[in-house]
């Protein structure tokens, strides 16, 4: 039994090995387009119809002037609006130099397209007023840039989550159930 136990070790690494593959697709997207803040206005194709993420990039410590515009995308064919859907828990993923995070999602067909950014807020009332409260000075708008990304599902997303505590659960469990065996089952 106890060999039983210990074999939920690797089967946890191998888990843990894909699921961490699967996540990190949302974060190392190809950059479809990278704009300054300042520039406001862009053309962009998109390849393929798909799942796609708008990311704000910025130096880390710095306030982003997240309240200040709303990314718009419009279909270059049919002067349509792209709806984006907001995200309760914003991805976001930082070294010590530069920090991202993504704001938005949306999925579209391939084509050419327009990200306006227009005046507005990209944050909730809660997330302005947490930024207010920072020290921080605000962000350098030739240093600070926009991207669309090419992204995946975010149920492909929170399934990689929930495989990476499963694969967590296997290895500690293996590691603890296999060691204490010989006490749990007695014969």
């Amino acid at each position: 039994m106890q060999i039983l136990l210990f074999c939920l070790i690797p089967v946890g690494i191998i888990l843990l090995i894909l699921s961490i593959r699967l996540v990190n697709k949302t974060f190392s997207g190809n950059i479809l387009l990278e704009i300054p803040y300042a520039r406001k206005t862009a053309e962009f194709s998109l390849p393929r119809a798909g799942t796609y993420s708008i990311w704000h990039k910025g130096e880390s410590f710095t306030k982003a002037p997240l309240d200040e515009f709303k990314p718009v995308i419009i279909d270059k064919s049919t002067s349509e609006e792209i709806r984006l859907s907001s995200l309760l828990l914003r991805l976001n993923s930082n070294n010590r130099k530069t920090a991202r995070m993504e704001l938005y999602r949306f999925s579209a067909p391939a084509g050419n397209y327009i990200l306006a950014l227009t005046e507005g807020s990209s944050i909730t009332g809660l997330e302005n007023s947490i930024i207010g409260l920072t020290p921080f000075k605000m962000a350098d708008p030739d240093k600070y840039f926009i991207q669309v990304r090419e992204s995946q599902p975010l149920l492909i997303t929170l399934a990689g989550i929930i495989m990476i505590v499963l694969a967590g659960l296997c290895i500690l469990g293996g590691l603890i159930l296999g060691i204490l065996a010989d006490q749990i089952f007695v014969n």
